[in-house]
């Protein structure tokens, strides 16, 4: 629930080697979820969901990920088209000009005229009645603005069982349109109440709740949502709001997300506390203790009075254990860690964290607690920890290499000095990760000598596979030491702030190259034996540089274009569906291997997203699975397959590549397009062959440096003339998607 539920890493900062950011295909037909609503519920329980999007129509049945929890598709909606919209207000002033008399006696107001019955007689149908007024009132609120992306809904019936695991899930539609992206959607075991629908009129007076509960609301324009309460003196309530949570990024937005405050007043109006963040999370947490017993109101809204269907809001409230901060914040892989665990509502106590490896969350705190994102490392260098004082050179501890030292930045200016022996022509890592782990640390890192001279500063260093931050605020340094001999790392809070929340680990090491792998999208829809694009984005690490391959380890699936060249950070590949229709979901595992310092390194592939962020930047946001969709209702496609081999291109000379068609397959009129092509390159022509045809690519030196690898994605099409009456009109149509083709411009 808390800080964050996901990774992320701005497209603009990943160096791109012939790639393009778009996706293959019109993207305008894949089917797209915007909000969920509400965006969760409690065990043992069976709740409506609303799921709100564009192209939503063949969407029937719904997919909530881990197990007990079933989703049914009940029911869809779209919006009257404009044309019927206009119809149906034309025929409401042809009947109030008829009626124009008798209206003056009235109150004036449309209901008088027994619209529906009006619209009836048209022929409209209830439904269509009820989106008439829908329509109507945005219309007519100057503060709403028309969105296609939230136009459609299905609704959903989500079935809960009592023994389902708690925590975070992901919701997605699937159907004839494929799988959709994959919205947050969490399970728990508070009570849960939920807001009318923004269609129906606000109530007159806030509800009352009875803490603990979970609130489940939507913020329309201008819209604040209250909630009464009674608590007692003494105690430490808790309100934790899910927004960005639950959606991490919209697309047309400013700031690119549901920015919520919470407020808290007393029965005669006066703000008693306030929050619109928590720390370095843009959702707000607010402790309130209660100094006297009463009724209390409860308001959320957006910072900027700003609203709409997809500003959904998940808010936990009441007297809740919650975790601000654990220490170590990691410890050595293959030991178990025993971590101290602080925050509001809680006993003095501590957990025991088995062995891992990475970073993960620790759901030992997520049960029964507000907070369920309490992150933790584990590596296999020495641990070490900070020993008070250290805040100057004088009492600097000296640390091996390697080491991870755990410590704290216990007071507002404070800092902790380390002295570390170098060697000159052997770089040195000084990496801080706190932010990454939940920290409200915002680190530097100063290196000096022995007279005090500085050497390297970093205050923030982007980390593209760090989490939903807004602020990358953990140091790193890549030292290369100017002379044998001691130095001094020092490290602190850039905004001069402490705590015992304030912890870190600051990894002192070698360099390690390293990789990992992201894949977009999570969800891949393919007719059988057809081929569906694919990014596989690299974040390499400490230095790493060298070729990076990957395969799909899912029997039946092929991988086509797996290999990610050296020095590139993404390529575009293809994964080819089975050639048997199952009309099911399978999750595939991706996984890639790479050549480091002469031994095999193998690394599991991260399924993720492309979000847009206020109108332009990119985000890959990961989840849980990558799954594919084969479409039942698509009959198996005839084999095309590519000759193995790479287009080797020069200057003067075209490279070729040879697909492989079905004997009954037409090459007259056949074409050959490029998608998300690398500028440069083109299609020079296509050549029947006795199997298929041939493909001649050719490239522009001055674009395409030689030596640059890469895949080509070409559709191929055709056209055949047909008899319309009369007439002939040519017809053209998609064979789909080939194997992804390797490419190399290679030196004359």
């Amino acid at each position: 629930m808390r800080f964050h539920a996901a990774t992320s890493g701005v497209f603009a900062i990943l160096g791109f080697c012939l790639v393009s950011v778009s996706s293959y295909g019109d993207a305008a037909k894949v089917s797209d979820i915007a909000y969920v609503y509400p965006a969760g519920g409690k065990r043992g329980t069976v709740i409506e969901v609303t799921v709100g999007g564009q192209f939503l129509a063949k969407m029937n049945r719904g997919l909530v990920s881990g197990d007990g929890v079933k989703a049914t598709v009940t029911g869809y909606t779209k919006p009257l088209s404009g044309k019927r919209f206009q119809e149906f207000r034309e025929s409401i002033a042809e009947h109030r000009k008829e009626k124009k008399d008798s209206m003056q006696s009235m109150t004036g107001d449309n209901q008088a005229m027994d619209i529906p019955s009006i619209l009836q007689e048209d022929g409209a149908t209830e439904e269509e009645i009820k989106l008439f007024y829908i329509m109507q009132k945005q219309r007519n609120d100057p503060k709403r603005q028309d969105n296609n992306q939230l136009v459609e809904q299905v609704t959903l019936k989500v079935e809960i069982a009592p023994d389902a695991a708690p925590g975070p899930r992901t919701l997605r539609l699937f159907g004839n349109n494929g799988i959709s992206n994959p919205l947050s959607f969490f399970i728990g075991d508070f009570s849960e109440e939920r807001k009318p629908p923004p269609t129906e009129a606000p109530p007159a007076t806030p509800p009352a709740i009875q803490l603990p509960v979970v609130l489940n609301g939507q913020i329309m324009p201008g819209q604040s949502d209250r909630y009464l309460f009674h608590a007692t003196k003494g105690e430490r309530l808790v309100f934790v709001a899910q927004a960005r949570d639950l959606i991490p990024y919209l697309a047309d937005a400013v700031p690119g997300w549901f920015q919520a405050v919470l407020t808290v007043f007393d029965s005669k109006g006066n703000e008693l506390a306030s929050a619109q963040s928590a720390r370095f999370s843009p959702d707000p947490v607010l402790d309130f203790t209660v100094k006297e017993s009463g009724d209390y109101l409860l308001e959320i809204r957006d910072t900027l009075h700003r609203g709409r269907e997809d500003f959904v809001y998940r808010i936990t409230a009441g007297r809740i254990p919650f975790v601000t901060g654990i220490f170590p914040l990691g410890g050595k892989s293959g030991s178990e860690t025993t971590v101290e665990v602080s925050g509001w509502n809680l006993k003095p106590s501590s957990l025991k964290v088995p062995s891992g490896e990475g970073i993960h969350t620790l759901p030992q705190l997520a049960h029964g607690f507000a907070t369920s994102d309490v992150s933790f490392a584990h590596d296999t260098t020495p641990e070490i920890f900070a020993v008070e004082p250290d805040n100057d050179p004088s009492h600097a501890a000296m640390v091996k290499i390697p080491s991870t030292v755990n410590g704290r930045i216990e007071s507002n200016g404070d800092a902790d000095v380390f002295a570390v022996n170098c060697k000159k022509g052997t770089p040195l890592v000084f990496e801080v990760f706190a932010r990454r782990l939940d920290s409200p640390l915002d680190s530097f890192l100063r290196i000096t000598d022995t007279t005090g001279k500085q050497l390297a500063y970093c205050d923030d260093k982007e980390d593209p596979g760090a989490g939903l931050l807004t602020h990358h605020a953990d140091a790193r340094i890549d030292f290369d030491p100017p002379s044998d001999g001691l130095v001094y790392v020092q490290i602190g809070d850039a905004q001069r702030q402490g705590g015992a929340d304030f912890s870190y680990r600051l990894r002192i090491d070698r360099p390690r190259p390293d990789f990992e792998l992201r894949v977009v999208p999570s969800g891949i829809t393919g007719a059988p034996g057809t081929s569906s694009p694919v990014t596989v984005y690299a974040l390499r690490k400490d230095g790493f540089t060298g070729d990076i391959h990957f395969s799909a380890a899912t029997k039946g699936f092929v991988i086509s274009g797996g290999c990610i060249p050296a020095g590139c950070d993404s390529v575009n590949a293809t994964l080819t569906f089975p050639d048997t229709p199952t009309g099911k979901i399978e999750p595939v595992e991706i996984t890639g291997t790479a050549e480091i310092s002469g031994s095999e390194v193998t690394r599991k592939v991260v399924p993720a997203d492309d979000m847009l962020q206020a109108f332009f930047y990119h985000h890959l946001v990961p989840t849980s699975q990558i799954l594919a969709y084969s479409m039942p209702e698509q009959p198996a496609k005839k084999p095309i397959r590519v000759a193995q081999g790479t287009a080797k291109i020069t200057s003067n000379t075209p490279g070729h590549a040879t697909v492989l068609l079905p004997p009954t397959f037409p090459k007259d009129g056949m074409k050959a397009e490029l998608k998300n092509s690398p500028d440069g390159i083109w299609i020079e022509g296509l050549t029947p062959s006795a199997d298929g045809i041939q493909i001649a690519f050719r490239a522009d030196p001055k674009k395409v440096k030689p030596g640059s690898r890469g895949n080509l994605l070409v559709e191929l099409s055709t056209a055949k003339l047909e008899s319309k009456g009369d007439k002939k009109e040519m017809k053209h149509w998609s064979m789909g998607l080939l194997p992804a083709i390797p490419f190399q411009l290679a030196a004359e």
